[in-house]
């Protein structure tokens, strides 16, 4: 990297990697023998849900819907598409007399007999779809061959029309097209306008503003679901990064570069596409020749040729990034290997750097956090651009569509107002859903005293240690739970080693939890005090950064949560909500995927252990990398089974899970193959155990939103906690339900998407909404409510903690304590 030199704006090449002196697929690293054996069901089955989905015939509407609560009037971000009468998509096969074997020219007999389709069509190559049905079921048209002047007879064949539930994904392909129209440049799924960008000149950030859609068959009919949203881009590309690695440690620049960039996701503004960085080509460069039509190329050359584009440095690595596409007629997906040039790769997103900036997050929320009367704005203008531009509004005319540019609106409802119960008495927890200043005063609902325990601090460090002590003998009195001096250990120097040595030399079997007082956020010193005391020496830990410490004006709330902390991962509980549901175990589970560094995922499973749902069993399982289903399921569901027996003398009758992280296209794969591990784990127990099982599926990122309305004045707010709703926005096919559980007070609230695919206890819509709501204030890390239920966000604790930082079996003595927090 040493003639490292600042390029300019360039081109990326796309290709099967067969190049003569760069890497060909068969080079790329296989999987051992050892892996392939372990590939199970679940993969085939997680293989087929990734293949384009086949037509399927949907059974009746499912309409569950609750009735406690309070009315609430909605606006959603939901905007009605009519659909003409006697229009749809309307499937027909095209045979050619004689053959016709290029595409092009098919294509060009096609559009010389447009004006005998009555309305929009669209050809495939093999299948044509028209706006409108033809007269007769068999109809024959005749056209000229374009190269050779012949006369081509054209037999069209009515084959079936789409039901609305299979036409959603062509109507979704319409809206791409709109878009195009609109001028509006596509990211992932966003759809962006560059020249509205918004310009942070002191961080080299832009910000540019756009919509997301979707249109899907709802309850109340096609809709199409429109959100705004935003694009973070950097104005330094991966080669300033690159430059900037090699200056500053040369001799593990290759290591440094992949530690950096390997997971980022970068931009190719010439045709504004992103990628994320798999690997990076320390051997390969611009200079490197790959198969490009018939002949050798480099990528310098390709670069000068097809846009007129020199690139600069020509011993810059490469970037390497795979993606699987589907393969025409199979449904195997082929892996496809894209090369980039760091001189043309735009850094996306944010470096942890500046997210830990307070002054450069709150520069770009002032363009990102949008006001839901904002939001409402934006969408209407958005729906009033289509239909004023003539092109928009006649393609969606010709597929017989009317898109309607007033948000639908619709009665909600929201949820009583949580009692939260401590040790001296029951308070609410208001409209906020906020009980922070009772959970300061109050006495917590089950305690233990910490009579052993360590305290670990650096020599220089010692002022904050002496004031940590004095403030936890005076604030822990009201919390009920009485602290002893601990044993204090001062290390002579700051070493992640020597953190990881009193853990080895000074814990006993009487040790109840170890604190450390650290100088600074680090993720090695941090990761090997969690990976010993989690796996090798069992204990529960607690990290305190003296920067938190310092802060004078918020010391006793400070102080009050780490001792709230301490507590939960010794076995106490803090506080709980009246459930009345005996018999019934809870579960959550969720999975973590650590991208940059290809390491395994971790599937974390959290189950309640008692009829109040304070207490928990905690236990993590490895598993292949990016792997969403999880195989641990069955021992981990198993083990906590029998850890609730132990303590209730009986097994669950009914289980409740909270599968958190599955997208649409896993649904069904969780239902088929999750909910066969359960069974297992059943079996495992006891061979006539059969609990009545509901499992419920979590969805977080989604493009849903909706307002509460005041009609008084005709303002827009964010709805309030609890609210629900259950009809005309939810799925046609499936017993859905959208819950907002938390307060925000910044910007617009998502509800969180709850989908019930199996309910063998029956209960009532009511029952879940509120059961989902009430579980939302049992984390004992926030005193409120939080977006999911506390055992799914415990899961995610759990699992982040050890896929980030332990990377190992956590010890089963730890598994019935919160030792995660």
């Amino acid at each position: 990297m040493s003639n490292l030199s600042i390029g300019s704006r360039g081109r990326f090449v796309q290709h099967m990697m067969s190049m003569k002196k760069s890497l060909t697929p068969s080079e790329l690293p296989k999987p051992s023998a050892e892996v392939a054996a372990s590939t199970s069901k679940a993969a085939s089955i997680e293989a087929t849900a990734q293949q384009p989905p086949e037509a399927t015939v949907p059974t009746e509407p499912v309409i569950r819907t609750g009735e406690s609560g309070t009315p609430v009037m909605l606006a959603t971000n939901f905007m009605k598409l009519k659909r003409r009468e006697g229009c749809g998509v309307f499937l027909y096969t095209v045979d050619f007399e004689p053959m016709v074997d290029s595409r092009a020219a098919r294509h060009n007999c096609i559009e010389q007999n447009a004006k005998n389709f009555g309305g929009s069509h669209t050809y495939s190559g093999n299948m044509m779809m028209l706006s409108r049905q033809l007269k007769a079921p068999v109809t024959t048209y005749t056209a000229r061959h374009p190269h050779e002047g012949t006369e081509v007879r054209l037999e069209v064949t009515f084959r079936g029309e789409k039901r609305l539930s299979e036409s959603t994904w062509f109507y979704n392909n319409l809206f791409k097209r709109l878009m195009h129209i609109l001028q509006l440049t596509t990211i992932a799924r966003g759809n962006f306008d560059p020249s509205l960008s918004r310009i942070i000149p002191h961080q080299r950030l832009e910000v540019w503003p756009g919509f997301v859609t979707a249109v899907s068959e709802v309850e109340g009919g096609l809709m199409l679901n429109l959100d705004v949203s935003h694009r973070v881009l950097m104005q330094t590309t991966v080669y300033d990064q690159l430059k900037l690695l090699a200056n500053a440690d040369r001799g593990n620049f290759q290591d440094n570069a992949r530690k950096a960039l390997l997971g980022s996701v970068v931009l190719t503004r010439y045709n504004h596409k992103t990628y994320r960085i798999d690997e990076i080509l320390f051997d390969e460069s611009p200079s490197s020749q790959f198969a490009c039509q018939g002949r050798d190329m480099t990528y310098v050359e390709y670069y000068r040729q097809q846009y007129g584009i020199e690139i600069q440095d020509h011993r810059q690595p490469l970037l390497l990034h795979r993606q699987e596409r589907n393969e025409s007629g199979t449904r195997k997906r082929k892996e496809m290997i894209i090369c980039l040039v760091p001189e043309i790769c735009f850094m996306t997103g944010l470096t942890d750097e500046m997210r830990s900036d307070f002054k450069v997050m709150r520069e770009i929320a002032t363009y990102t956090r949008v006001q839901p009367h904002q939001r409402l704005d934006a969408m209407r203008r958005f729906c009033a651009n289509i239909n004023a531009n003539e092109d928009a509004r006649k393609l969606l005319s010709n597929w017989g569509l009317e898109l309607v540019d007033e948000s639908t609106k619709l009665v909600g409802r929201t949820l009583d107002h949580e009692q939260i119960r401590f040790a001296d008495g029951t308070v609410s927890a208001g409209p906020q859903a906020d009980f922070n200043r009772s959970a300061m005063e109050r006495r917590m609902l089950d305690t233990v005293d910490i009579v052993h325990w360590v305290l670990v601090y650096t020599q220089r460090d010692t002022r904050y240690g002496k004031m940590f002590l004095d403030n936890v003998q005076r604030f822990c009195r009201p919390t009920g739970i009485a602290i002893s001096m601990p044993q204090i250990v001062v290390l002579p120097e700051d070493r992640a080693a020597a953190y990881a040595h009193v853990l080895r030399t000074q814990i006993t079997s009487q040790t109840q939890i170890v604190v450390f007082i650290v100088p600074s956020v680090r993720e090695d010193r941090y990761s090997a005090i969690k990976r010993v005391a989690c796996s090798e020496i069992p204990v529960p830990t607690q990290v305190v950064v003296t920067r938190t410490l310092s802060n004078e004006a918020r010391n006793r709330a400070i102080i009050h949560k780490i001792i709230l902390q301490m507590n939960c991962k010794i076995g106490g509980s803090l506080w709980g909500v009246k459930i009345p549901l005996q018999g019934t175990m809870v579960c959550g589970i969720d999975t973590y995927h650590e991208t940059k560094k290809g390491n395994d995922s971790v599937a974390a499973l959290v189950a309640s252990l008692d009829s109040t749902f304070t207490r928990w069993y905690s236990r993590a399982t490895k598993q292949r990398t990016k792997e969403e289903m999880s195989n641990g399921l069955c021992a981990s569901l198993f083990m906590a089974l029998r850890a609730y027996e132990a303590r209730n003398a009986e097994l669950p009758g009914r289980i409740i899970i909270f599968r958190d992280g599955v997208s649409d296209n896993f649904m069904t794969v969780c239902e088929q193959y999750e909910i066969m591990q359960m069974q297992g784990a059943f079996a495992m127990v006891n061979p006539d155990y059969r609990p009545k099982l509901t499992y419920i599926i979590m969805q977080k990122r989604i493009l849903t939103r909706f307002f509460a309305l005041n009609q008084a004045d005709n303002t827009v707010s964010n709805p309030p906690p609890g609210t629900v709703l259950d009809h005309t926005v939810t799925r046609r096919y499936l017993y859905d339900y959208f819950l907002v559980s938390q307060t925000v007070r910044q910007g617009t609230v998502t509800p969180t998407h709850f989908v019930v695919v199996r309910d063998e206890c029956d209960f009532r819509p009511d029952i879940l909404q509120r059961l989902s709501y009430k579980l939302c204030f049992l984390y004992y890390n926030w005193p409120g409510s939080v977006r999911v239920p506390a055992c799914c966000q415990y899961a995610h604790k759990l699992a982040y903690l050890v896929g980030q930082s332990v990377k190992r079996t956590v010890d089963e003595s730890l598994c019935d304590k919160l030792f995660y927090l």
